[in-house]
């Protein structure tokens, strides 16, 4: 998220606030949890912070102390307010001393699900919710319960129970809604309208369960709760093996896609298709059809012959996402031998389905074209020959607050594939169409192909694994091996700002509905990229009277075309994702132009 070399060089412009002095803290810090009852407003600090400075009504500054927990602050004769949370520190990702100071609740016995609540305007904002799969203790002695946990930014369970309190796991009053198997409760996914949209791959419950935020009730989503293994079911769902993903709000105009492994397609007895559930107001038990959306027994193969999508696979715990940004639908699969396509992206068709005549990334057709093996040849094992998929063993696929970053928590790595590295969690950047940008110029001198690796030490090899973005860009990891979830930050330089409007803003990106327009600083022409386009809007309408807060050249809304309105797009250079063909760093050619910004007799209306 983090792109500074063009803003450094275009810093004698912008008039720019002097650096924090570097502090300890690993992970990102910023206000959740926000909530104002009569004149108070409390929030919870996830990581310890430089300074935080709350503003009221713009005005009347309050600096609170930076530390990790709760906090508040007074807002009588105040009614708006921003909180502002600013933490220098090395860069480079490691374990946050808030995932460490709270390790203890953070263990689970085995953690099928992590998310994080990444909704700005919501009382959950960064909440985490872990999905446990039984009440067997964990490895560390734990106590645990079947459900849902909640737990606040720190990672201290949210409603105050003690590490040991088997009511911290949410059922939503159903003991029966969650069966004693270790894939119930499995993948999740939180809606825009906060509730949880939990999976179920097992036999007995499998389906999707809709639960309050606040863990207090749950429901059947689809009609009716089984999946037996192996064969078509009655109904409109069998055990679903993805994470459940949603548009719209329940009750009002909610759509549904789900991996199915047991719904029959095109032909009697397949499996591990993808469906949508027009869902529409309906709150619970629909009970309409499913529309088959992506067929795995007609995807077709790869140049050598290989399958692309795996159909009726049993077992195999795939998954599919859909990228926030650009709207392609991401598929994978953690099969170890490497013979299907492990990570495929698709774009999306006029309906928002996944599209298979639009493939815009096919991991194994890629491993085949750039002559890269991803498993060593063994004479006893013929299915390891020729240029098996390097992105063999993806457990997870999440995708960057701002579109620019693939995150993959890898089941397993080793040797023999040396071009994804050695470690569990690694990042891939992505360029303005939402596809991998991999380094293939030099596979010897740099056989990781250009990714970011994380040293997660706590992340073994392992059959489950779980990963999460919060909206800060700090990562949550979870594995059944080591039995707990860890917290992750990429340190570097930050300014978070949770404001009382319902958005959040950081690195220049602006989260929630009320940031309009795509909700990038500074993105004049909604490309989504600030850059050279955006500049030369501002530097074409210099000194010119405009419509107060016309949005094209006048983003202060001062309605004058100044330095408050170049200073927005120069202080969050680069932010965003490039567009196709574009690139990260541009080279204005207006870069004489620059040299203004130090003139004290530029003009600026008052």
């Amino acid at each position: 998220m983090n792109r500074f070399p063009m803003k450094t060089l275009l810093g004698c412009v912008a008039a720019g606030a002097a650096l924090s002095t570097a502090g300890t803290a690993m992970a990102v810090p910023y206000a959740t949890a926000v909530v104002q009852t009569g004149n108070t407003v409390d929030f919870v600090l996830n990581e310890t912070a430089d300074t935080v400075t709350v503003l009221r009504d713009g005005g009347s500054a309050l600096v609170l102390p930076g530390t990790a927990g709760a906090h508040s602050f007074d807002m009588t004769g105040f009614t708006d307010y921003s909180i502002t949370v600013d933490h220098s520190t090395a860069a480079g990702w490691v374990e946050s001393s808030s995932s460490i100071a709270n390790a203890a609740f953070l263990n689970f016995e085995r953690p099928n699900a992590v998310k994080v609540n990444n909704n700005p305007g919501s009382a959950n904002f960064g909440n985490i919710y872990v999905g446990n799969r039984s009440t067997l203790p964990a490895a560390s002695g734990r106590l645990m319960g079947d459900g849902i946990y909640i737990l606040n930014s720190t990672g201290l369970n949210a409603g105050g129970e003690t590490i040991d309190d088997t009511t911290a796991a949410k059922n939503g009053g159903d003991p029966l809604a969650f069966t004693a198997s270790s894939n119930s409760p499995w993948r999740m996914t939180i809606g825009g309208d906060d509730n949880l949209y939990i999976a179920d791959w097992s036999d007995a419950t499998g389906g999707v369960k809709v639960m309050s935020p606040d863990g207090s009730s749950v429901s059947l989503l689809l009609a009716t709760a089984g999946g037996p293994s192996g064969g078509v079911v009655g109904g409109n769902h069998g055990s679903v093996v993805s994470r459940p993903v949603v548009s719209g709000s329940l009750g009002t105009d909610l759509t549904l896609w789900t991996m199915d492994e047991d719904l029959a397609g095109s032909v009697a007895g397949t499996g591990n298709h993808i469906w949508r559930y027009d869902i529409g107001a309906t709150t619970s038990d629909y009970a309409g059809a499913a529309n088959l959306v992506v067929d795995a027994s007609l995807d077709g193969t790869n140049s050598d012959g290989t399958v692309i999508l795996f159909d009726l696979n049993i077992g195999v715990d795939a998954d599919i996402n859909r990228d926030h940004v650009s709207g392609n639908w991401i598929i994978s699969q953690p099969r170890n031998d490497g013979n299907e396509t492990g990570l495929l992206i698709l774009g999306a068709d006029v309906n928002g389905d996944p599209d298979l005549t639009n493939v815009l990334f096919n991991s194994k057709q890629f491993s085949i074209d750039n002559g890269l093996d991803g498993a060593t040849d063994d004479i006893l094992f013929p299915e390891f020959d020729g240029n098996q998929d390097i992105f063999r063993f993806i457990s997870r696929v999440e995708i960057s607050p701002d579109g620019s970053t693939m995150a993959i928590h890898r089941r397993s790595q080793g040797a023999e594939n040396p071009y994804l590295g050695t470690e569990p969690v690694i990042l891939i950047p992505l360029d303005g169409s939402g596809v991998p940008i991999l380094d293939v110029s030099d596979t010897v001198g740099n056989p990781t192909l250009g990714i970011t690796e994380i040293a997660m030490v706590s992340q073994a090899n392992g059959s489950r694994k779980t990963l999460s973005y919060d909206l800060a860009g700090n990562l949550y990891a979870g594995s059944n091996a080591d039995e707990q979830v860890t917290i992750w930050g990429p340190g570097g330089t930050t300014s978070a700002v949770t404001a009382s409007d319902g958005t959040f803003t950081i690195d220049g990106v602006c989260y929630g509905a009320a940031c309009g327009g795509g909700g990038l600083v500074g993105d004049l022409n909604g490309d989504g990229f600030v850059g050279i386009d955006d500049l030369n809007i501002v530097l074409g309408n210099w000194n010119l009277n405009v419509p107060p807060a016309n949005p094209l050249a006048d983003p202060s809304g001062d309605g004058f075309v100044g330095i408050d309105d170049l200073n927005q797009v120069l202080g969050n250079w680069n932010a965003g994702v490039p567009p196709t063909g574009g690139a990260a760093v541009p080279e204005p050619t207006t870069l004489a132009l620059l040299g203004l910004g130090s003139i004290a007799a530029l003009r600026r209306r008052r």
